[in-house]
């Protein structure tokens, strides 16, 4: 008879084990309780209360031996832990936060992507597709968006599961995405950040602003990718969602309506008057205009002057001077001639650059008009230091090049904290313009700068009041590799080979010893 008891109290006492494992099991692989769950902790209290009944004598005296006080201590020091990961587990997922440790910021969004899925006005879907099963960097970078947005969200295709799913989209390759808004969509082959964000802002805009760039007065090549050329600020407008056509004045006779923005980039021309006339209507009539004239320096014959756009500027109340500047506090090491900005103006356009640096390669200088011309708001944004000064006599600037030896100011030179970019806005038409002392600054040889390119584009961003746009571009992401060298490679093998195991082995010999 003792022996069934002892059978079925052991019985009931693996049955009672075995259904909490059951039950913790289901709760960890699902995530969540289930009835099977419940049903197998109920037989296993079952069974525990079986076994308590026909071993009464072993529980009680089990309970009250020393074992069983510090197993009681055990037990509950295990459930405290276990009911803390449980909250922590429960506030972590109802208060979702990330953090980036590593130093190339990799899993994190440049500004303009976060600032861009903020502004999100309707709900868009990134149908991803990629093969099944497989994980990317791509889908890394989608939980990154994802994360910053509630509005986004992603679906995973595998174009081979739903071929016909991936031809309705146009879709050929893995790895490509599309964005979906509504019945507006946008297709990104290359799934970079820069990319991505470029076409949410495509998505969010109902119709395409159109930038035009004057021809005709020697202004610089948007097609050419040398570094004289302006291709990487066409390509960086066209990510923003910008349409760029050229446009000949001396051809038309007026602004075409659907102009957004026209730029005028860096002419070695002067304009012809009834040229200027036609931007000076385009202004009166509220349209948006960025002007960017070299130094007379950046001729041939250095005899530039203000291009045919003085009188224009002046009545913006921006002087233009025929000068170069020449900073020795704030320029580039290696050539004086390349003006570091010292100080920005309160603008949207720099704002976000905070203490960003932006170069401008032989500029010129301009003076503002104090007090203002009626119903113009001027703002300065970009300044000298206070220790520069802008050189008039040109020739003397060249002789300086050629012999390493500037000048100082001469009487006739603009001195102190100078202006090199200005804004200007009319109140009453509501006319932009913005005007820099040089192009060069948005060239290609330049504009790799981590500040220049998004100067340029920003100016255009906010001439065509696209003022969420503007802040700092996603840049591309650079992998860090370490490179032993042969002393590094021999110091880590003797410590980690050679001195820890040794160690090891000291520390053990010291303590034989003593207690020996």
């Amino acid at each position: 008879m003792n022996g069934k008891r002892d059978w079925v109290s052991m019985l009931a006492l693996v049955l009672a084990l075995v259904g909490v494992l059951i039950f913790l099991g289901a709760y960890l692989v699902m995530g969540t309780t289930s009835v099977g769950g419940y049903i197998a902790l109920g037989l296993a209290a079952v069974a525990l209360i079986i076994y308590t009944y026909l071993r009464p004598q072993e529980v009680v005296s089990g309970l009250k031996s020393r074992q069983a006080r510090y197993g009681g201590n055990t037990l509950l020091m295990t459930l405290i832990f276990i009911a803390i990961l449980v909250a922590f587990n429960f506030l972590s997922m109802r208060h979702f936060k990330r953090w980036d440790l590593t130093a190339e910021k990799r899993f994190s969004l440049a500004p303009e992507s976060v600032e861009i899925l903020k502004n999100l006005q309707s709900p868009v879907t990134v149908l991803y597709f990629a093969s099944g099963g497989s994980q990317s960097d791509t889908g890394l970078l989608l939980d990154q968006y994802r994360a910053a947005s509630s509005k986004l969200q992603v679906q995973t295709i595998d174009p081979d599961a739903q071929p016909t799913l991936a031809r309705q989209y146009g879709v050929t390759t893995y790895g490509t995405l599309v964005l979906v808004a509504g019945e507006r969509q946008v297709t990104v082959s290359n799934p970079t950040e820069s990319e991505i964000t470029s076409a949410l802002i495509k998505l969010m805009r109902t119709t395409q602003p159109v930038v035009y760039f004057t021809t005709g007065h020697g202004e610089r090549d948007l097609e050419d990718g040398g570094n004289l050329g302006f291709s990487n600020t066409k390509s960086g407008l066209e990510r923003d969602g910008f349409q760029i056509k050229p446009l000949m004045l001396a051809t038309t006779s007026t602004v075409p309506a659907d102009a957004a923005v026209v730029v005028v980039g860096g002419p070695h021309a002067a304009f012809a008057p009834g040229e200027v006339d036609i931007l000076r209507t385009y202004l009166a009539r509220g349209g948006r205009v960025m002007v960017m004239v070299d130094s007379s320096l950046d001729t041939q014959d250095h005899k530039l002057g203000d291009a045919g756009l003085g009188g224009l500027l002046s009545e913006w109340g921006i002087t233009l001077r025929d000068d170069f500047v020449l900073d020795p506090v704030s320029s580039q090491v290696t050539d004086p001639g390349v003006t570091i900005a010292a100080k920005y103006g309160p603008s949207p356009i720099t704002q976000k650059l905070g203490n960003m640096a932006t170069f401008f390669p032989g500029t010129r200088s301009m003076a503002l008009a104090t007090p203002a011309p009626s119903n113009i708001t001027l703002t300065p944004l970009v300044q000298t230091s206070d220790q520069s000064w802008g050189a008039a006599n040109l020739d003397a600037v060249v002789n300086g090049f050629r012999t390493g030896s500037f000048p100082g100011p001469g009487a006739q030179d603009a001195k102190g904290s100078l202006v090199i970019a200005a804004q200007a806005e009319n109140s009453q038409t509501k006319a932009r313009l913005v005007v820099f002392g040089c192009s060069s600054f948005a060239a290609n040889v330049v504009s790799p700068q981590p500040g220049n390119l998004d100067m340029a584009l920003n100016a255009v961003n906010w001439l065509a009041e696209q003022e969420s746009q503007i802040t700092i571009r996603p840049k591309p992401f650079e992998t860090r590799q370490l490179i032993p060298s042969t002393r590094m490679t021999i110091q880590v093998f003797g410590i980690s080979i050679i001195l820890m195991p040794l160690a090891v082995l000291a520390v053990g010999a010291i303590v034989w010893w003593r207690r020996r």
